[in-house]
């Protein structure tokens, strides 16, 4: 029988130390992309008035991990989902899943990056 005792305090400082730079890396990435999606989907909403337009944002999640994109009108609260949607009387006008899905390949590669970062920044590179 073998017995052996290791000292893991600096693994585990060091797992800990790349938990918080991975989570403030990627955050800081999925804004950018949640920014992007606003801006392409803006530019997708039919403009009369301006103001679905304007109802288009982002905002922290409430557990402040990520962000959230939303589409919101103060006068009419369905018509973004109507818009994106259809009705039986209207067709689709797709805005905000479009803009999503053409962000997506963007966003992958910054997630990418951002775990690159952080294993070398935090020394498991390797």
């Amino acid at each position: 029988m073998i017995t052996m005792t290791a000292d893991t305090t600096g693994l585990t400082d060091g797992l800990t130390a790349a938990e918080r730079e991975l989570a403030a890396r990627t955050k800081a990435a999925s804004e950018v992309t949640a920014a992007a999606i606003v801006r392409e989907a803006r530019g997708r909403v039919a403009r009369r008035t301006g103001v679905t337009a304007s109802g288009i944002g982002y905002m922290e999640s409430r557990d402040t991990t990520g962000w959230i994109v939303h589409a919101v009108h103060p006068d009419r609260p369905g018509l973004p989902f109507f818009l994106e949607f259809g009705t039986r009387y209207m067709t689709r006008r797709p805005f905000l899943y479009v803009s999503a899905a053409l962000e997506q390949p963007g966003h992958e590669r910054r997630i990418a990056d951002a775990v690159a970062d952080s294993i070398d920044v935090t020394g498991f590179g390797g």
